[in-house]
């Protein structure tokens, strides 16, 4: 969503330059962040498996991802293996097909799910290191890489589903170098990205998960330079919303590994955050540890407004919001507002 006409510029011609540059840099992000194609172009992250232990020139753009992960110590990225096995179930047409993909069905997987775990969480058997010059190595340990090739794994570091985030940052700091800083980059599972600090007003619709259905919970309502990220254990769109599974029970499974135990988990359906500071990847990263996890404790409403980074998270239709960078308005079918102190 853009403010046209706002920069003095004419809508038309204001839009057709966005339209060229907006254009080339989505194509240019599916490159960089690719990890299951190889681009022509440049070195992405399917070069960087196809090379570990092997110094390689990246893109700028996913040198300074790598750099994000990097400094705040997330294991994500190195959950690639059993990203490929959720992958599989999440198209998977049947409940009885899952169970050859889905560690919470099937012992063997999850036997499998907790070794992947095991060398993805030990910097000795796999990490980024930064060499400089946008030069990276993903550096393989030997044990690593033998039990890889004996489970046919391709990929060591993926971002799968969480690419978006980094991929909505490249494209707002793309646009606003070229001076557009008037509106705002949102993707359909969740992240969005303001462009500037124009006092402009934007709005995101807060869902809830009920009895296997989502319902509108409330609405959220912040201004320009705000960024927002919110974390669902449920699909809102299927058509454009590729990694959730429903069983015929309703329950769900989701690409929210724990890097505990490599096991999909959702600590509640719903929990979001906002910042000023921070970006949609670097609140991503910071949310994870506290929503892919065995149960909702409450701690990211302490541990995270210190860094900029205010949650709202949903427990039993009581909506708790930390800090004030957004107005909770419209609440639906007896939803509470609660603010954390």
């Amino acid at each position: 969503n853009y403010y046209l006409g706002g920069s003095g510029m004419s809508a038309a011609a204001e839009l057709k330059a966005i339209t060229l540059l907006y254009t080339q840099a989505t194509e240019d992000a599916y490159n960089i962040f690719n990890a299951r194609e190889l681009s022509p172009e440049l070195n992405n992250l399917f070069q960087l498996n196809l090379n570990p232990n092997k110094p390689v020139k990246v893109d700028s753009a996913l040198y300074a991802a790598l750099e994000t992960v990097d400094r705040l110590g997330s294991r994500y990225l190195f959950l690639a293996p059993m990203y490929s096995e959720y992958h599989s179930l999440f198209f998977c047409n049947d409940d009885w097909e899952t169970a050859g993909y889905d560690p919470v069905q099937n012992p063997d997987i999850r036997a499998y799910a907790a070794q992947v775990a095991a060398f993805a969480a030990d910097p000795a058997h796999i990490s980024i290191r930064l060499l400089g010059e946008d030069t990276v190595q993903l550096t393989v340990s030997e044990a690593y890489a033998a039990f890889a090739q004996e489970n046919g794994i391709e990929r060591y570091a993926d971002f799968y589903w969480m690419k978006n985030a980094f991929i909505i940052d490249y494209l707002a700091q793309t646009l606003e170098a070229a001076g557009y800083d008037r509106g705002v980059i949102s993707s359909y599972d969740g992240f969005s990205r303001c462009l500037g600090e124009e006092q402009l007003g934007y709005s995101h619709q807060l869902f809830d998960l009920r009895e296997g259905k989502a319902y509108r919970a409330a609405t959220l309502n912040y201004p320009g330079g705000t960024n927002l990220v919110c974390l669902r254990a449920f699909p809102l769109n299927p058509q454009k919303e590729l990694y959730y599974y429903q069983f015929k029970d309703g329950t769900f499974r989701t690409a929210h590994v724990d890097p505990a135990d490599g096991i999909s988990k959702a600590a509640l359906p719903t929990l979001a955050a906002t910042s000023r500071s921070a970006s949609c990847a670097e609140m991503l990263l910071r949310l994870l540890p506290f929503y892919a996890a065995d149960a909702w404790t409450g701690e990211a409403h302490t541990a995270l407004p210190g860094m900029g980074i205010y949650p709202i998270s949903i427990v039993d239709r009581v909506i708790c919001q930390s800090g004030d960078q957004v107005a909770v308005s419209g609440l639906y079918e007896g939803y509470v507002l609660q603010p954390v102190q």
